[in-house]
């Protein structure tokens, strides 16, 4: 692959059929991702006692104890959603970085693999799940009351009755401001979505490009090129757990609005 394009190219590994980079690079993480869960959960049935047993506990918790404390009113099954959606973003951006390592080796490598986050598609998906998840949250929360957030069968209730002209007129006027609102609540949801993905797009996409000149230039440059990527993929990883943390406070905070309604 001559230049990083906007969206993922497709590759015939399976003739006849045309898989994204993207689902390529989904799919081996995701099964990785698998593999370590069970590895973990295989270890903590074994001995639960075992370092490596111990130092994801203590992670996991760790992370865990930190969004509690932060937004202490969610529940619990709140907190373990968004933990999870964070380790899950957090593997993916890292596995798609250490990835694209193997550019300073085998540079044909990027036409096969492309890191999962630098695909708008998959990260509206997630973003999706994120705000249908809080607005489920949200009645559940509150019940039948949370959806006259998104349908107002009693309107604004400005005129509780109507006797007259002057109320029929205020009731119109209820309904129109009443539409607005909707309105404004329907952008403000698919916004969500597009901020949610549009930002881990932008941010992992800018650090793929990154990577990708960086390794250009010292291939160019330099006789040992290995040495000038590595600063920048340090760099890289910092941004891959920030975009993780972004995402995943964003989505608390979510989470806080329905349960605030």
């Amino acid at each position: 692959m001559d230049s990083i394009t906007f969206l993922p190219e497709y590759v015939n590994i399976i003739w006849p059929f045309a898989i994204s980079q993207t689902l390529i690079a989904s799919t081996i993480g995701t099964i990785l991702f698998i593999i370590f869960c069970l590895t973990y959960f295989f270890l903590k049935k074994k001995n639960p006692h075992n370092k490596f047993v111990n130092l994801v506990d203590t992670w996991l918790e760790w992370i865990m104890n930190f969004f509690a404390d932060l937004w202490g009113e969610l529940s619990y099954d709140v907190i373990k959603i968004v933990t999870f959606m964070f380790v899950y973003i957090l593997w993916c951006n890292v596995f798609g970085l250490i990835w694209d390592l193997f550019v300073l080796v085998i540079p044909g490598t990027h036409s096969y693999f492309r890191p999962v986050s630098t695909d708008i598609f998959f990260n509206m998906t997630l973003a999706g799940i994120a705000i249908v998840l809080s607005i489920i949250y949200g009645f559940r929360v509150h019940w039948a009351k949370y959806i006259e957030k998104y349908f107002g069968y009693r309107w604004l209730g400005l005129v509780p009755k109507v006797n007259n002209i002057w109320t029929f007129l205020w009731k119109i006027w209820d309904i129109v401001l009443w539409l607005f609102i909707w309105i404004i609540e329907t952008v403000s949801e698919l916004s969500r979505i597009l901020s949610l993905s549009l930002r881990l797009f932008w941010n992992m996409l800018a650090g793929m490009v990154l990577v990708w000149l960086i390794v250009a230039a010292a291939n160019a440059i330099f006789t040992t090129p290995a040495l000038l990527p590595l600063v920048v993929v340090l760099f890289e990883l910092f941004v891959s757990f920030l975009q993780a943390f972004v995402f995943t406070m964003l989505v608390l905070v979510y989470f806080k609005i329905a349960q605030a309604h």
